[in-house]
């Protein structure tokens, strides 16, 4: 009997609570609207004051660009600008809560969460104040200019409507213009700094060895040093930076674009914090402790691993050497509807016709040999190749590479890179199989099957 009294007592709680919800909206005289705050296009406004979190931020908008006027002059983040901007321009009333509420402060109103002025071409000018939420938490009270009507707006604008200084600011940790990057030198951990350059689409590994490069690992770092942003600002005050291991950072990054470059220290780490500064800009700021290991990779992360750069569908020839013996593939061009590719194989002095099965697979072996990692030298038993590749892929491009025995292990060499590949010793023997396979003669076609002779007919 306990139990349902109890039972009871909880149903009328949440009826009384529900009630009292409703009557305090109804006695604030809500009414179904649907209208725009403001309206205004987010690209004619060129000035806003943001007064949230603490801050009161004033930007300006100089020839498309915004940038950040007081409390000090900086950069603006263009994306956090935009995206406030959208919201404010296209935010829509849900509903009127009190054409002209008396007490201002029973929606939170008197210190809002977000207090939001701006002025737009042609003298246009608004502003926006966000209150308390409703008591579902659906909404939020606000009022428009400097009145006393309170409305409803979404609770979701307030994230991006509620910016401080720091949400509004360029927060980027090295500014350089992403295109134009050109050289690259990382100084981490006392090793021999590490150098790349890019000539056309191609970069290269230029110290502590001369190698290829790995576009894509490269073209990564560059994103992440253009796109990631401060977690903080710690500091502005330069004159003790030995306290954030910036007087001789561990780790350094220049990016180079042309005559112009941008460096990045980065100091120590403590309480789950890596300290960095841009050597451009008076501020100590940290970063996400993974972003600060980044720089301290090894030379061999940023090196091509592929021992070759030809593809099996980008090979036109390949001439393969072996000891005193050659072998040439050579892709002949199909002609006429439908035509199809073909491969002739030459080893002896005689050229035939290549099985295509065959010859796919052994490019496929030959172009997919990679670097388990890198030495600084093949070891001597290794200098007398046990295969050498030459080969003309996308019509005109040529590339050469050998591939040494030292007992157990393998390694391949390139004349345009310093140092050794060491391979993996099951891929080259697989290689060095489907030359086999391919210099096979091809199989005798099977004689057809005789068709079995019809038993002689019985007579009656």
């Amino acid at each position: 009997m306990r139990g349902a009294w109890s039972t009871l007592a909880l149903v009328a709680v949440a009826a009384g609570l529900g009630a009292y919800i409703y009557f305090v909206d109804a006695n604030r005289s809500e009414t179904e609207v649907k209208e725009k705050v403001f309206s205004v296009a987010a690209d004619d406004v060129e000035e806003l004051r943001v007064v949230a979190k603490g801050d009161t931020t004033v930007l300006k908008k100089t020839d498309g660009t915004w940038s950040v006027v007081e409390p000090l002059a900086t950069d603006a983040d263009q994306n956090d600008v935009t995206t406030l901007l959208g919201s404010l321009t296209s935010l829509d009333i849900t509903r009127e809560v009190d054409p002209n509420a008396s007490n201002l402060a029973e929606y939170g109103l008197t210190t809002p969460k977000a207090d939001i002025s701006f002025k737009a071409k042609g003298g246009v000018s608004g502003r926006l104040r966000l209150g308390d939420a409703t008591p579902t938490g659906g909404d939020l009270y606000a009022v428009q200019g400097d009145g006393s009507r309170v409305v409803l707006v979404a609770t979701f604008v307030e994230t991006n409507l509620s910016r401080s200084t720091f949400d509004l600011r360029d927060k980027r940790v090295l500014r350089f213009e992403r295109d134009k990057a050109d050289a690259l030198e990382i100084s981490a951990g006392g090793r021999v700094p590490v150098t790349f350059s890019r000539t056309s689409s191609d970069w290269r590994v230029t110290a502590p060895v001369n190698a290829r490069g790995d576009y894509g690992a490269i073209e990564g770092l560059l994103t992440r040093l253009s796109s990631t942003n401060m977690t903080a600002i710690e500091t502005t005050d330069m004159s003790d930076l030995k306290k954030y291991g910036l007087d001789a950072p561990p780790a350094t990054i220049v990016v180079k674009t042309g005559s112009a470059s941008a460096t990045l220290a980065v100091g120590t780490s403590a309480d789950g914090k890596a300290y960095a500064r841009d050597l451009a800009r008076p501020m100590v700021f940290t970063v996400d402790p993974a972003f600060a290991t980044e720089l301290l990779k090894d030379a061999g992360e940023y090196r091509r691993k592929e021992l070759f750069e030809f593809k099996a569908f980008s090979a036109t020839e390949l001439v393969l050497t072996r000891g005193a013996d050659v072998v040439t593939l050579k892709k002949v061009k199909g002609t006429g509807e439908n035509a199809t590719d073909t491969w002739t194989v030459t080893a002896g002095g005689a050229t035939r016709d290549a099985e295509q099965a065959k010859v796919d697979d052994l490019m496929a072996k030959v172009s997919n040999l990679r670097a388990e990692s890198f030495v600084a030298a093949a070891p001597p038993a290794a200098a007398a190749p046990v295969l050498k590749v030459k080969a003309t892929f996308d019509e005109s491009k040529t590339e050469d590479g050998a591939i040494g025995r030292a007992g157990a292990d393998t390694f391949g060499t390139r004349p345009d890179e310093a140092g050794a590949m060491k391979l993996t010793t099951t891929a080259v023997d697989e290689a060095l199989a489907a030359i086999d396979a391919v210099l096979a003669p091809p199989a005798p076609p099977t004689p057809p099957t005789p068709t079995p002779a019809a038993p002689p007919e019985k007579k009656q």
